[in-house]
């Protein structure tokens, strides 16, 4: 049965104070990130971890992330040898708060709902003022995947949750648009050497910097990320093709919609079918990726063009959610 989602006022300390209330209680409220809207519940209890999954409909072999304010309020909550946990704080020296998640063994009193009955857990600090705010309010850790229906576009927006969540969850906590635009990147410090399970705000080059090199076998799928197994950020009922530009130009009188670079639509001109003119650098578009997503969800369009990016490491991760929204109609 649907239920009042409350929108509630980032910009008023009463109303961060009532959000924290509200976890407290065991309800679920969304917050910004730097990164995208997570759905937050208390991530040290089994009851309150289970509402994201049910608002979310979210598959429980899809393990959650843990958000914290600082490493020390991080290092309880893992199992880490003494190499593992001089290499958390290494990187979290350099890149928290920020969007990089860190994967090592899991505390015994961690919740299996959180963990989808692995041994290990993703832990953060977000670099958002807000969400420091509100963990700062809160006795407890806040277990926080994206804001979204399960499979649906991340939310950088407060009015992206309510599209999907509204009716499902007791409150957003509306904090404008998000800055980074996608996911955290997920690093797993178990191995020797360390690998990414998910491409994400951080890049690899940044993290080889601090920690020496990775390991670069691709094994996506596998147990120690199940939830990528799942699809993810498709538009509801669009069929999202990645093409070349070449490709593009031949196309370009289509009744499909076309998302893709400044050089490519000046070049080719007016159309009458929607056209999105995506950023030129990396870091831009990933700002403008899922806003994006949710315009051509609304726009009427049943195909959209997008323009492959460059297949180098600073497209990494929006390489990954285009694939990903293209594996199969929304």
């Amino acid at each position: 049965m649907p239920i009042e989602t409350d929108i509630l006022d980032a910009s008023d300390p009463t109303q961060i104070e009532q959000a924290a209330a509200l976890l407290r209680q065991g309800e679920l409220v969304a917050f910004p990130t730097e990164t995208v809207y997570g759905l937050g519940a208390n991530g040290t209890s089994a009851e309150a971890v289970a509402k994201i999954f049910a608002a979310k409909g979210r598959p429980a072999d899809n393990p959650l992330i843990l958000h914290v304010g600082s490493i020390e309020q991080a290092l309880p909550l893992w199992q880490a040898s003494s190499l593992q946990t001089q290499r958390a704080r290494t990187l979290a020296a350099a890149h928290w708060p920020g969007p990089l998640s860190l994967v090592l063994p899991a505390a015994k009193f961690i919740p299996t709902e959180v963990t989808a009955g692995l041994d290990s857990v993703a832990i953060r600090a977000p670099a958002h003022p807000i969400a420091q705010a509100l963990l700062q309010q809160c006795e407890f850790p806040l277990a926080a995947p994206s804001a979204n229906l399960s499979g649906r576009p991340s939310p950088t927006t407060a009015s992206h949750v309510q599209k999907t969540l509204g009716g499902r969850i007791t409150a957003i906590l509306d904090g404008g648009p998000t800055s980074v635009g996608i996911e955290s990147t997920v690093l797993d410090l178990r191995p020797e050497q360390p690998r990414i399970l998910r491409h994400g705000g951080i890049s690899a080059s940044s993290i080889e910097q601090v920690i020496g090199s990775l390991n670069k076998l691709e094994s996506p799928a596998d147990a120690a990320s199940p939830g990528l197994r799942h699809h993810h950020y498709q538009p509801i009922g669009i069929k999202v093709e990645l093409l070349g530009a070449e490709s593009i130009s031949d196309l370009w009188d289509s009744d499909s919609g076309i998302a893709c670079w400044t050089e490519l639509a000046s070049k080719l001109g007016t159309r009458n079918a929607p056209l999105w003119v995506m950023p030129d650098t990396a870091a831009e578009y990933a700002a403008a990726l899922y806003k994006t997503l949710y315009q051509i969800e609304e726009s009427g369009v049943v195909k959209v063009l997008v323009e492959l990016p460059p297949e180098t490491g600073e497209w990494a991760a929006i390489l990954d959610r285009l694939r990903r929204a293209a594996s199969s109609e929304g």
